[in-house]
């Protein structure tokens, strides 16, 4: 049924095409007989059709091209409801979603392993002329003031000096020569201020370079730098809060704790091979069915995010689910949970699905504004004659005739 109406309407665009080109012709002089025979009034839907599919036949119309009775404005129409629909997902698709999220959970899995690959590879590159030249550099510099309360390996984030989110502290500590931070002593936080015994830099831009000369060599290091903000938790007036930054960065055994190498390596790579699996599949399968590369097409982006949305989610739930699992498993000296587990998470992952969820939500709500016709607009508009550019046209003619 669905075949014979198509090829009926089809059929019905064509004769009104032909006849247009026809009264066209007329109302420009030049007449033009239509050539294509006119069915008889009253036939039912099984003659019509008959009588269409032999002109078919005739005409050599092998094609069903729909759109082409409609006018621009009912095809813009359409072209922005297609734009506004949803693609469904094929079952390729929930595949390719399980192997991006069984390649994140290898990555989870051996993610410490992994880690300590890379932390033996920067041991050689830690051993190089120009680290050894960046460790010179950045000798007796405020931010490495190892004083009462702030030595031990975990020194790093007991300070603002090796935070990237506070770089312009750090910045006017080593210009002026003064370190400040605070220790705990007996549950109370007490600032500390010190100078006089620090290596002198000639200006802004000299404290600049050593900075960073030092910085680069200490994420070489096994217990790298702290994560970004972990000194401010450190550093509040919580005792809690500051337990948690420091066990969490100093972990069980030194570099096994939450740093600045183990947060941003191996997970950003993980994140990074997820976008391609699933960006190389949905590119893969729009040149198959379409044979075109373009991905840009609002349906197609929508579909695209979806998967990556679902991606990211699993492999940042498998991770939560390892640190979890860590968490609760291993336990320090004192029989309390050991906040190192922390370094499991691929915050990269959850990060890249935050986005995308709000990504999702975003093009959700915009499908869902389109102004539609209502139910009389969509019975009359279409058939209405007055609608008609030939029927604009001859009113024209005839009031053209009309006139004295």
């Amino acid at each position: 049924m669905t075949d014979s109406v198509e090829r009926n309407l089809d059929s019905i665009a064509r004769r009104l095409a032909e006849a247009h080109r026809a009264a066209d012709a007329a109302l420009a002089e030049t007449p033009q007989i239509a050539s294509l025979p006119v069915s008889a009034a009253g036939m039912s839907y099984a003659q019509l059709t008959e009588f269409n599919d032999d002109l078919r036949d005739r005409a050599a119309w092998t094609e069903i091209d729909l759109e082409a009775a409609l006018s621009e404005e009912h095809r813009q129409a359409l072209d922005n409801w297609r734009n506004r629909a949803r693609i469904p997902w094929t079952t390729r698709d929930l595949a390719m979603v399980g192997v991006a999220g069984l390649v994140g959970a290898t990555a989870v899995w051996f993610d410490s392993a992994i880690d300590q690959q890379i932390t033996d590879s920067f041991k050689g590159l830690a051993e190089s002329k120009r680290v050894r030249r960046w460790e010179a550099a950045g000798k007796r510099l405020p931010i490495d003031f190892m004083g009462k309360g702030f030595g031990g390996r975990a020194h790093r984030v007991k300070s603002s000096g090796h935070d990237l989110f506070r770089l312009f502290t750090t910045l006017q500590q080593v210009a002026d020569g003064q370190f400040e931070g605070a220790r705990w002593e007996f549950g109370q936080r007490i600032p500390v201020q010190k100078s006089g015994q620090f290596a002198d830099v000639d200006g802004v831009v000299d404290a600049a370079m050593r900075i960073m000369q030092h910085l680069a060599a200490d994420f070489l290091t096994p217990m790298s730098l702290p994560v970004p903000g972990m000194s401010w938790l450190y550093n509040s007036h919580n005792e809690a809060v500051k337990d948690f930054a420091l066990h969490a960065y100093s972990g069980l055994h030194p570099g096994h704790g939450w740093n600045l190498r183990n947060a941003t390596i191996v997970p950003g790579l993980t994140a990074i091979l997820t976008e391609v699996i699933i960006r190389t599949h949905t590119a893969t399968e729009t040149y198959r069915f379409d044979n075109s590369s373009d991905q840009t097409s609002p349906p197609l982006e929508q579909k695209r995010t979806e998967l990556l949305l679902a991606a990211h989610t699993l492999v940042g739930a498998i991770s939560t689910g390892k640190a979890v699992a860590q968490l609760l498993a291993v336990k320090n000296e004192r029989g309390a949970f050991h906040p190192a587990a922390i370094r499991h998470v691929q915050f990269p992952s959850l990060l890249r699905a935050g986005k995308l969820a709000i990504d999702v939500v975003d093009q959700a709500s915009r499908a869902s504004v389109y102004e539609v016709h209502t139910w009389d607009e969509l019975d009359i508009d279409p058939y209405s004659v007055q609608h008609l550019d030939l029927s604009s046209q001859l009113e024209s003619l005839a009031e053209t005739k009309a006139a004295p």
